[in-house]
């Protein structure tokens, strides 16, 4: 329905824009990245490309991020779901590898 559509979609922007970006506390890093995950999986698949499509680069880096996080502590269905985010991710970005390059990179410095 338009309204629950509209509710994951603003849940979503509300959880991309409250990353707890300069916080060197892991506990809220934590908490954010769970926020993010139950965002993520409450979608419906059909939903996924429109929440993809209303991001800019930066939400796009961020949401990879938070896709591959979500890989690394799997809960019950999320890397079924977390897929089909990477997939949307990827044709949003199919002219460049860049997103995928600097996620893994920061991913992999840590």
């Amino acid at each position: 329905t338009p309204r629950r559509t509209g509710d994951a979609l603003r849940a979503f922007h509300a959880a991309i824009r409250s990353h707890p970006v300069n916080s060197k506390n892991p506990a809220v890093k934590e908490q954010a990245q769970g926020t993010m995950l139950k965002v993520l999986t409450s979608f419906k698949s059909s939903e996924i490309e429109q929440a993809v499509n209303s991001l800019d680069r930066n939400g796009i880096d961020l949401l990879m991020k938070y896709i591959y996080k979500g890989f690394e502590k799997p809960t019950e269905n999320s890397s079924a779901i977390l897929l089909q985010w990477h997939e949307k991710v990827c044709v949003w970005c199919s002219s460049s590898t860049a997103t995928l390059c600097r996620v893994l990179v920061r991913v992999s410095t840590r």
